[in-house]
Formats: C-alpha cells, structure tokens, sequence
C-alpha cells in the first residue's frame, strides 16, 4: 500500500566521509534527529573517520548519540594522487549496496571532497536526489574542480554566501533549487563560542601555563595540484614557528596526496617532542572552537582560517594558494608567496595578538532551520531529471523543424505579363511574404536588367526576414 505523502517522513542520509565536514553535516543531523515526525535519519560514515592514523573520527558521531547505519572503509593508503583515484573507486565500488538498501529521498553531501564527488556520482547514477552543501564557492586546489562537479550533479543546493549562490546560478543551476542558507557550522559557533569552561580546555591542549590570546593554532593541509611547493612552504612554516617561540598547537595534515610528505617533514624537525608544540590528530570541534576563537593567531591554509575563525576575528595568517578565490574578512593576511621563513615570521608578527571585528561572511547562525524548512518544500513528485537554465542562445540547428521550415523555406515568383512586372516572395504556405511592382519597361533589354535588379532587392530582403530563397518561378498573371 502506498504511504500517505501528507504523512509520510522525508528519508534523509546524511554521509561524512571526515572530521571537517562533520562539523558542517553535524548541526544538519541534530536538527533533523530533533523532528522525528518529518524526517527519517540515516548516517553514512566512510572515508578517513575509520582511519586510526586520523583519530577513529567516527567515535565522535557515536559520542553525539548518532546510530551509524553503514561504514564504508573507502581509503586505499598511500598518500598520493593514485591513492586518491583509487579511493573514489573503491567507493563506488561499495557505494551502491548500501544506497540500494537505505533508499533514501534525498542525500545530504558536503562540500569539495573526492570521498563526497564518490557519493554524488552513485547517488546521481541510482535516481536518488541530491543536496549539496557549500557549492558555488572558489579556492585554488583541484577541490575547486570536484566542488563544482558535485553541483553539476545536485539537485538542490543550500550555499553560504550570496556570491556563492550567483555563482551557482552563472553555472546553470536552477535558481529554484538554491537556498542561500548560511554555513551550519556558524549555527554552533555563534551560540556556543563563549564557554565558562574555555581555559579548562586550552590547559588541557596546551598546559597549565598557557594564557589567552599567547598560543598559536597551525592547520596546514597539503594542495594536491602543486605537493612540492606546499611541502616546502610547510617546512618553512615550521621554522617560523619554532623562531616565533610561542606555545603551538598542530594538528596533523589531512589524507590528501601529499601528507605523508608533510608529517615526516613535521618529524624530521622534532616538532611532536618540542616543549613549544602540541601535534595532535583531532580534536572535538566544541572544543576546537575554544582553542580558536582564544588564540592569538591561526596559521596555515585551512579554510577554517578563512571561514570559521572570522566569526571570533581570530587573526589568521593564511599561507599559499590553497584558500585563493575564498571570501575572507579582514582578520585575514594572505601570506600567498610563502617562499621564505622570514616572510611568514613577519607575518606572525604582524597579527599575533591583534583581535578584529567578528565577521559573519558565512552564517548569521540560522542555517539549520532554513536548511530543514528546504528540505520539507521538495517535492518528490517532481521529474527526477534536473535541468540547467541556460542563457537564451540563437538556434542556427534550425533544419529539422518542420514548421519553421515551412514558415522560412520560400521562393521568388516573377510575374512578366501585364503593364507591370511583379516580384514576390512567396513561402511553401502559398503565404505572399513581400511584394515589389515597377512599370513594364517597352524594350526586352530594360525588362530584363529591372527583373534582376528586383529579383537583387527580394534576395537581400529575404536574408533580413529570415526566408530561404529555394529558386525562381513564373507566376502567371491573374
């Protein structure tokens, strides 16, 4: 017996693949988990949340009370542009048992990653509806070209700024199907960013003797189109800090191709034993959001740096090309030729310790509810098959339809008899389009050179109102 669509519950699956875009997905997933009789719930976790190397992220989602349906270990080790490659495969492979199981209404996917590119093509490919989290927006890595990919497959969107959402519209995308939501994460980081407890939680990264505002946070993740250059814009970002002499906490890279280069970098220079330094793979984001919004900088290229950090005016020091294209407030200095440590030292001296006016670029704290109000209005009657709302362009493929070709396709009648010659073109309708008359000149000659001349003017006009001339025929006077 069919469900009652007045009463049925929209099934979600909601699939995060790492601790990132947890942070985003998360504040979605307690919001639809609070509305039991709209929607149904299920979670997906693959990607590097299994991975130990990358702290067993997925516990998080079991400590925030989230049943996990399905986890997927989608990661082929190795670190490289081949591993990644490999690792969309072997979730494509896995993939669709799972989504055939589940069959959800609609899944929820986030941002630029390959592991998320892997979801929306099975997704797109098995007839299950799309939304897609933070499309339409810029940076310099590959991320940028899986990003819009993603869009391309979705088939809604909820964006977080208003460029981003005319972006999304230049690309086509139905501006129907696009809520500019604002990001989730700001929900939980505009309400809970001023903690009692927050100095508890720096001690206990960082040590007793750490005050705020006088430590740093370093997040530098490798960028997959150019390795060696952030490899060594990373080294020397590790030398600055350890010149810089303050208390530090790392975390380690994430599983892009490139991070293994980096950690034996990190190691090689003793930072995990350095009485400066904290190298950590993960930490909860409540508590992330203390250590960042405390700090006296954030260094590196994460787009935590250029997003989440601005809603604290955390000053930030954003290292290379991976953020480019990324809007950012003025707690941002953009370090983009990092070629030598002297230039990130001066940097670090720059903004360590300066506080800037709290930005809110991307959210005013509203998302969740915009999002879930969204996702109640789909209408999951409608045609499966998207469609993109190209510019109008003029149609010269214009032969194979018959009635414009009976409207344009045309001939020129001559009519020679009587005391005037008479020129007309005449459609394949019988229909008269325009008609020319001149006196019949006395001599063969004059008659002649006029009928060309005439027959000269209907070509031309012909062109301007888009008649094809096929040939020339005798009309007979009436």
């Amino acid at each position: 017996m069919e469900e009652n669509k007045a009463t049925r519950k929209l099934r979600v699956c909601v699939a995060t693949c790492n601790r990132a875009d947890y942070s985003k997905l998360a504040p979605i997933m307690f919001g639809i988990k609070a509305n039991p009789d709209e929607f149904e719930l299920e979670v997906v976790v693959l990607g590097s949340h299994l991975i130990d190397d990358y702290g067993n992220t997925f516990r998080m989602i079991e400590q925030d009370d989230f049943d996990i349906g399905s986890k997927l270990h989608t990661i082929v080790r190795g670190e490289d542009e081949a591993a990644m490659v490999e690792s969309v495969g072997l979730a494509l492979v896995k993939l669709p048992d799972v989504l055939h199981r589940l069959r959800p209404d609609i899944l929820v996917v986030h941002g630029d990653r390959f592991d998320a590119l892997a979801l929306a093509t099975a997704a797109a490919l098995m007839n299950i509806r799309i939304l897609h989290l933070e499309g339409g927006e810029v940076s310099g890595t590959i991320d940028d070209s899986i990003r819009h990919a993603i869009s391309k497959l979705a088939h809604y969107h909820a964006c977080c700024t208003r460029t981003a959402e005319q972006h999304l519209i230049a690309m086509c995308e139905d501006h129907t199907r696009i809520l500019l939501a604002g990001c989730p994460s700001y929900d939980k980081l505009l309400a809970a960013h001023h903690r009692d407890d927050y100095m508890d939680i720096i001690r206990n990264w960082l040590g007793d003797n750490v005050k705020e505002h006088d430590y740093i946070v370093a997040l530098q993740h490798p960028v997959t189109t150019d390795i060696k250059n952030s490899i060594k814009i990373y080294e020397l970002m590790l030398d600055a800090l350890i010149s810089f002499n303050k208390k530090t906490l790392i975390l380690f890279p994430n599983i892009d191709a490139g991070s293994k280069e980096m950690v034996r970098v990190m190691r090689k220079k003793g930072v995990e034993q350095h009485p400066n330094f904290r190298a950590v793979k993960h930490v909860p984001f409540e508590q992330f959001i203390q250590l960042v919004c405390h700090a006296g900088a954030m260094i590196g290229n994460s787009s935590c740096g250029v997003r989440e950090a601005g809603a604290f005016g955390t000053p930030v020091i954003n290292l290379g090309s991976r953020q480019t294209g990324r809007e950012t407030g003025e707690n941002v200095l953009h370090v983009r030729d990092a070629d030598t440590q002297n230039k990130i030292y001066h940097a670090l001296e720059l903004q360590f310790g300066k506080r800037y006016p709290c930005s809110k670029i991307y959210g005013d704290g509203n998302a969740v509810p915009r999002i879930l109000k969204f996702l109640q209005t789909i209408d999951l009657d409608e045609p499966l098959q998207k469609t993109f709302c190209f510019p109008p362009v003029k149609e010269w493929d214009i032969s194979q339809d018959i009635d414009h070709i009976l409207e344009t396709q045309s001939a020129l009648a001559v009519d020679l008899g009587g005391t005037n010659l008479r020129v007309a073109i005449i459609s394949m309708r019988g229909k008269i389009v325009k008609k020319y008359t001149q006196a019949n000149p006395k001599t063969y000659e004059t008659r002649m050179e006029l009928i060309l001349k005439m027959c000269t003017e209907a070509v031309i006009d012909a062109v301007h109102l888009n008649c094809r001339i096929l040939g020339v025929c005798r009309q007979e006077a009436e």
